[in-house]
């Protein structure tokens, strides 16, 4: 196979491409690209990270509506099947720390074959998979390898395109990612329903050997611009016992409120509890002090000093809470509290996402001439609203109505969360996007994972203290009061929004 000539140089380097903005980022590629690519080369390049990330958010979103199925077919409770999602997000929080260390150490082709071979295997193991320990490690495989691919695609978006295009590249990207987000759940509930849940893992098999065969054929052999930065060894392994740590004291942790929580024992479980939160809360803070200091990190915290990015990961955070525990609830209050079909989840899902993806297209138009803090507020302000509204229509649930509020929360989050996370990444010096893309990630993925598994435990203990009390309507109750307090937090991060750059 011939090997395109690469351009050696290094990619701050590189010329801004001045050509007119009008045309779409597919057919104008930027022949002064950093790594002297060829129109066609970046067009290639482009199509086979499109795919890649497409498969990594199929397979993600088609699983959510068979949450309620794993724990029917494998006897667990919900707290078990959040583990589904969790096992999935803890280890791409994993990948996410090795990708910025990998992409500077390795070319990105060889990088990128791995983790799609890695996702591979976790597909396998899960289609064979006879309990439901084999289905989360299967999904744990699967993460640590999508957390190494999203950075990698964003990161090479933002080096092969210029600057005033890097809005309508990621609206591309997110429309592209939003779409296989929407039709997953509908896929995955139609292959539940008909066939069996093994499915789900199956059919990712064909599409990623498509993706390594293009990886092979098409994408040119990339090096990184260092290939001698060291691995933040202790950095690496202090994150991942802290993890881990965290993570089992969360799926031991138990949450008793019909034993009274101001009776000395449940004033005892509080102390034990508020002392581990301090514990963990300290340690992290002294991993963080450390990453701060190392002229190599594992993590770049040091990017947090440049506020337009800090702001605009405080709101990429807040929407991701919002969005997974969606993911996570939405499926249980369709099929076990209203008793309908996991297709019906599979169709308020795809709606929702439909309307996220079309508002992600005129969004990403938008923020290239107008900043992202109008469109911010404005996305921000819907999508807590919106969170109050689905709370609101719990008392007497109806599919339409849930379609139509879902609907109008994937307008916000299409105006909240690409827009402000393209003008975060923008503000940082091109080589540094795959590790601030890195940081993104794992900062979104370790904070829902925490709030996921906390919000489960109160789901379970709540709804469990209304079912002793006579309630017929424990678990939709509970979770009403946690989309309430979703909508809190999404109107905390107006501040931040009110931070960015008025214009690109």
């Amino acid at each position: 196979m011939s090997k395109a000539p690469i351009n050696k140089a290094p990619i701050n380097k590189a010329p801004i491409n001045k050509a007119s903005t009008n045309e779409s980022p597919i057919s104008e590629a930027s022949s002064n690209s950093s790594h002297g690519l060829s129109n066609k080369q970046v067009q290639q390049v482009l199509l086979t990270l499109l795919l890649g990330g497409t498969v990594v958010s199929f397979s993600n979103s088609a699983l959510n509506p068979a949450i309620p199925v794993f724990m029917s077919v494998f006897d667990v409770d919900i707290v078990m099947g959040g583990w589904v999602l969790n096992a999935y997000v803890l280890a791409m929080s994993v990948g996410l720390m090795l990708s910025g260390y990998l992409n500077k150490k390795f070319p990105f082709k060889h990088v990128y074959l791995a983790a799609i071979f890695g996702f591979m295997l976790g597909s396998a193991i899960g289609m064979l998979a006879s309990s439901m320990s084999l289905v989360i490690i299967a999904r744990a495989i699967q993460g640590l390898s999508g957390g190494l691919i999203i950075p990698l695609s964003i990161g090479m978006l933002y080096q092969i395109y210029p600057q005033q295009q890097h809005g309508r590249v990621m609206a591309l990207w997110g429309i592209v990612i939003m779409m296989s987000l929407a039709f997953g759940p509908l896929v995955g509930a139609y292959l539940v329903e008909q066939f069996a849940w093994w499915t789900l893992f199956a059919i990712t098999l064909p599409l990623s050997a498509a993706v390594m065969a293009m990886v092979w054929w098409l994408i040119p052999d990339m090096r990184s611009h260092d290939e001698k930065s060291p691995f933040d060894t202790i950095g690496f392994v202090s994150l991942l016992i802290w993890l881990l740590a965290m993570m089992v004291w969360l799926s031991t942790l138990k949450i008793d409120f019909t034993g009274g929580l101001f009776s000395s024992d449940g004033l005892l479980k509080i102390a034990t509890l508020g002392l581990l939160s301090v514990g963990f809360l300290l340690s992290a803070m002294v991993w963080w002090a450390y990453e701060r200091r190392q002229r190599h990190p594992l993590l770049n915290v040091r990017l947090f000093r440049n506020k337009t990015y800090l702001h605009s990961n405080i709101i990429s955070i807040s929407q991701t809470v919002g969005l997974m525990l969606c993911l996570l609830l939405l499926p249980v209050l369709i099929q076990d509290v209203m008793g309908e079909s996991a297709l019906w989840t599979g169709v308020v899902l795809m709606v929702a996402t439909l309307v996220a993806s079309i508002t992600t297209h005129y969004a990403g138009k938008m923020v290239d001439k107008q900043g992202a803090r109008g469109i911010g507020i404005v996305g921000i302000a819907i999508s807590a609203l919106s969170t109050l509204m689905l709370a609101w229509c719990l008392y007497q649930p109806t599919l339409w109505l849930l379609m139509l509020i879902m609907s109008m929360r994937g307008i916000g989050v299409g105006l909240a969360y690409l827009p402000t996370t393209t003008v975060g990444f923008s503000s940082l010096p091109k080589d540094s996007v795959t590790e601030g893309a890195a940081l993104n990630n794992i900062s979104r993925r370790i904070i829902s994972t925490i709030f996921i598994t906390l919000s489960t435990l109160y789901i379970g203990s709540r709804s469990a203290q209304l079912l002793v009390a006579g309630s017929s309507d424990g678990m939709a109750s509970a979770i009403q009061e946690i989309l309430v307090v979703i909508a809190v937090i999404l109107l905390f991060t107006i501040p931040s929004a009110c931070k960015l750059p008025r214009s690109p």
